[in-house]
């Protein structure tokens, strides 16, 4: 069964740009992983500092390995001179 994640983010005022760039190379590479199913961006429309993303991977065994992959690794070092907080991720489990 297909495992799934949300994360919220919440970068500094000013960080957008950087956060943007940093972003998109981490989606880049997790979506060519194999084993992802889906890896989404999105940014807040009237919140420009406020992220979401939303993974699915085919079981929790490969979402542990992404964790463990160069590019993850990378964008969980620099976060935190990038964000408010640190970031809120929740493992959800398929209702429907």
């Amino acid at each position: 069964m297909s495992v799934s994640l949300l994360a919220s983010l919440h970068c500094k005022k000013d960080a957008e740009g950087a956060v943007d760039t940093e972003l998109k190379k981490l989606v880049d590479a997790s979506k060519r992983e194999q084993g992802c199913i889906a890896y989404e961006l999105y940014q807040y429309k009237d919140e420009p500092t406020r992220y979401v993303i939303e993974e699915e991977w085919e079981n929790e065994d490969i979402l542990a390995q992404h964790m463990e992959t160069p590019h993850y690794k990378y964008f969980v070092h620099i976060s935190p001179a990038l964000m408010e907080t640190p970031a809120d991720v929740k493992i959800l489990t398929r209702l429907m």
